[in-house]
């Protein structure tokens, strides 16, 4: 059986990180820092983990702002529909 011990190496923080999981490969890097301080290979793959992962909010955000207006816009659509449809109903009663 594979210790999780076992999958705290470099190759599995690269893993995590193509995958986009920046925090699984984070901790893996801590957990090997924390095991050895003086290897400047993880600390300086840590620092360009902790770029990517910012690059990759900052995407996000831009993503994700104009689909929140875009949501935000279709919910006052179906609030002014269910207006009329209120209003259709007193109408024709």
């Amino acid at each position: 059986m594979v210790e999780a011990s076992d999958l705290n190496t470099v190759t599995m923080a690269k893993i995590y990180a193509r995958q986009g999981l920046y925090d699984n490969a984070v901790g893996i890097y801590n957990n090997l820092l924390k095991q050895d301080p003086d290897r400047h290979d993880v600390s300086d793959a840590l620092l360009e983990l902790e770029k990517m992962k910012s690059a990759s909010e900052k995407e996000l955000q831009k993503s994700l702002v104009p689909l929140f207006c875009k949501w935000f816009d279709l919910a006052l659509c179906n609030n002014r529909i269910e207006q009329l449809k209120k209003l259709n109903k007193v109408h024709n009663s």
